[in-house]
């Protein structure tokens, strides 16, 4: 009586509904997008009553949409039509299959082989009651002291698995390949990739992976797999293929390409040219792309100002904002994604991890995110903060002009490089203060990246040297 069980176990006797079962399905496809949803695609065949008829379509997805669904005979698509759908979801467990036999006869066995047989009247998660013939009520403790519960037949409004009830009207009936679409919830993508980094920084092998989650609530055994990247605002699930966007297929110099890339309508497709199982509650990666020695340039940028308030959230006026700032200088490297640097397909958003060669250890050194990201534009992968160099910024001067009209600053730019070798660091500087703006005098060469931005280039820079830009700016600040 004291002995403890895991679970408790029910011993059910079926009893099949008259509806028409589909048979199992002969394909499944799938298209995954990067939002979450997936659209299902099977084939199947099924006995379709003649005339008018149910038929009951199980093993879906458990997260289905039953708004979406579509379903289309192949057999007979003009005779053949579903007039009425309705979607089961109320699934076996213990406690709904002990709650609809309230009022039925069940049989109890306890850990110490005792028997005990009569109509359920009540249960919880401590005891049962049942009625056993003479009107004995008999109180059975759980679950400790239950072995089994065995119930006879399913009752009505039970299912097993999620399924879609049809109302079919066929005038041929008989056995007909049917074609069914939905969508779903709990499967999506991300993309994943890996580059390591040659031993000056000038190139990198890159490989991209798939990292693709299924919890459908579903089994998608020997599928097609479509993934879909873009932001998609609404998802078409109608049946067929090849509509959209013209093929564009990405010209990369592989042998073989794990998926296969086009433009499709806004978006890009990545069709996987091979069959594979997609396992409920299973997380799958599949490689994307391979390319070896792909250009990169690395670049150090000095930007003190870049997490300051805007001029128009911050007071222009005052003289003791942003009188000095030390800051880290940043690491970036830089490839393009076009057919010279051996690559140039659209490449979706994910993780960019950097890693580099230590005497055959290959280690981590930074990771990014990158966008969805076309062919033949510029990535910027953020690396870290540079150990070896330092830098501050520090106004030298501040006068205002009466009624505050006007105001010249003073600035210099202290950037220290304790690198064994030569590098170039951009140090940029944001004009915060108004939108009116001139430089009167500088020691370096400077270029204007927007209105509010501009960036010294210092280049050639000796090991263990400080360079310092300096800075005379006269802003006009407007009272109106």
């Amino acid at each position: 009586m004291n002995a403890r069980v895991p679970a408790l176990v029910l011993l059910i006797l079926v009893a099949l509904s008259s509806a028409a079962l589909a048979e199992d399905a002969s394909s499944v496809a799938l298209t995954v997008y990067n939002d979450g949803d997936a659209i299902v695609r099977e084939t199947r065949t099924i006995d379709v009553p003649a005339g008018i008829g149910e038929v009951r379509f199980e093993d879906v997805a458990a997260t289905i949409d039953p708004t979406t669904v579509k379903f289309r005979s192949l057999t007979d698509p003009e005779g053949t039509a579903v007039i009425e759908q309705n979607y089961e979801y109320d699934l076996v467990s213990a406690d709904k299959l002990l709650e609809k036999y309230l009022g039925q006869k069940v049989e109890i066995v306890t850990q110490d082989g005792a028997t005990f047989t009569g109509m359920l009247m009540s249960f919880d998660q401590r005891q049962l009651v049942i009625q056993e013939s003479g009107n004995v009520l008999r109180i059975i403790g759980r679950p400790d002291n239950v072995k089994n519960i065995t119930c006879i037949g399913l009752p009505e409004g039970l299912i097993i698995k999620p399924t879609l009830m049809w109302l079919l009207q066929s005038a041929a009936g008989g056995s007909q390949s049917v074609e069914v679409a939905y969508g779903a919830g709990g499967c999506g993508w991300r993309a994943d990739y890996t580059a390591v980094l040659n031993d000056d920084d000038t190139a990198l092998d890159l490989s991209g992976w798939v990292t693709l989650t299924n919890n459908s609530g579903k089994t998608y055994d020997d599928a097609s797999l479509k993934l879909m990247a873009g932001e998609v605002h609404r998802a078409d699930i109608g049946f067929g293929g090849g509509r959209g966007g013209a093929l564009e297929l990405s010209e990369m110099k592989r042998a073989q390409a794990a998926f296969q890339e086009k433009s499709f309508a806004e978006y890009h497709l990545y069709t996987l040219p091979r069959r594979t199982t997609i396992k409920d509650r299973q997380i799958k990666q599949i490689e994307l792309l391979s390319a070896a020695s792909v250009p990169v340039k690395k670049e150090y940028l000095f930007d003190p100002l870049r997490d300051l308030s805007p001029y128009w959230s911050g007071p222009m006026m005052d003289e003791n904002f942003s009188v000095g700032e030390k800051g880290k200088t940043q690491v970036f490297i830089i490839f393009k994604n076009d057919k010279a640097s051996n690559l140039g397909m659209p490449l979706p958003a994910g993780r960019m991890r950097l890693f580099k060669m230590d005497a055959g250890d290959m280690e981590f050194v930074g990771e990014d995110n990158i966008e969805h990201t076309p062919k033949d534009e510029k990535l910027e992968l953020l690396m870290g903060n540079a150990f070896d160099i330092a830098g501050e910024r520090t106004r030298t001067n501040f006068v205002s002009g009466r009624g505050a009209r006007w105001m010249e600053e003073f600035f210099e730019i202290k950037v220290r490089n304790h690198k064994d070798q030569p590098i170039t660091v951009n140090a940029r500087e944001h004009l915060f203060r108004w939108v009116n703006w001139k430089l009167t005098s500088w020691n370096h060469d400077y270029e204007k990246l927007d209105a509010q931005t501009i960036q010294f280039p210092i280049t050639n820079w000796s090991p263990s040297a400080s360079a310092r830009p300096r800075r005379k700016l006269a802003s006009a600040i407007s009272n109106t």
